[in-house]
């Protein structure tokens, strides 16, 4: 029997950052590659982005893998972050994909995520998509060295075993390939060609969306509408600057002081500088009107 494609939407607490570094990306994508074989379930496509991320997967019912993912992913973040609590909100969103235009809408949308929150220009340069992984043959990629994972190879942060016969680079991250459906995901498409028209312009939706946000003419789009640093660069470079600390501990006074610096320093806004530090907006405002 065939079974359901779901797209799942994870949100960040408050819109609060859910990954504060490159790695902590990398080593979900990797909890997701080794989970899904624990679980039976098929990743057709992926976006993580700082505060929330998109999946989207095969499976009759999403409900114990998410638990075990994002308690995973949990265990991982306090861990490395010196932190404590759930990541992210409690709750999840779970849409059924039940036709296939409701398929390749879906598909679309989690692969542009990054260019409609203008955080990249295309989806082929987000990093932390699947964007690049269909049709590598068209585009005649060469992936890096990569080796079997082979026996006794552990996740790191984890008791599970990763696969015997998944890829991994030289820095042990998983290779995407060995667990996303490319296959189905370019049946979808039928070509490189369209796909690649598909993904590289954007939706009627997204050209509503900006049209309401900066009642302009939708030919400026694509002009100078990147964030020149992105939560993920600040939050990376906010631990740089505090290390031995986290970000966890950091008192008040120390949060509104490394605000100030970095507002001042660097064009970020309060509400990125909210996001990480993980405080509502209207707070931090306050605090660094008033202290």
């Amino acid at each position: 029997m065939k079974r359901k494609i779901w797209h799942i939407s994870v949100q960040g607490n408050g819109g609060q950052s859910v990954f504060l570094t490159n790695g902590d990306i990398l080593h979900a994508i990797d909890l997701l590659g080794v989970l899904s074989v624990y679980y039976g379930i098929k990743v057709w496509a992926y976006d993580f982005m700082s505060n929330h991320y998109h999946l989207i997967i095969e499976c009759d019912n999403p409900q114990y893998f998410m638990q075990a993912f994002r308690q995973s992913y949990t265990r991982y973040f306090n861990t490395v972050h010196n932190s404590f609590g759930s990541v992210g909100r409690y709750g999840y969103s779970a849409g059924l994909l039940n036709s296939p235009e409701k398929l390749v809408a879906k598909l679309i949308y989690v692969l542009r995520n990054s260019v409609r929150h203008k955080l990249q220009s295309h989806p082929y340069v987000d990093p932390y998509n699947s964007a690049k992984y269909y049709f590598s043959e068209d585009q005649r990629i060469k992936w890096p060295t990569l080796k079997p994972a082979g026996p006794n190879s552990k996740l790191s942060h984890s008791h599970k075993m990763i696969p015997e016969h998944f890829l991994i680079d030289k820095n042990g991250h998983i290779f995407t390939r060995s667990f996303l459906q490319y296959r189905k995901v370019e049946a979808c498409f039928q070509s490189y060609a369209k796909f690649m028209s598909m993904i590289s312009n954007p939706t009627d939706k997204e050209l509503a969306e900006e049209e309401d946000r900066q009642l302009d003419d939708k030919r400026n789009y694509v002009k100078n509408t990147c964030v020149k640093i992105t939560d993920l660069q600040l939050s990376e470079m906010i631990i740089n600057n505090i290390k031995p600390n986290t970000i966890a501990s950091l008192s008040h006074t120390e949060i509104v002081s490394i605000a100030r610096y970095f507002r001042n320093n660097y064009p970020v806004s309060v509400r990125q500088l909210s996001r990480v530090f993980g405080i509502p907006e209207s707070t931090l405002r306050w605090r660094m009107r008033c202290s």
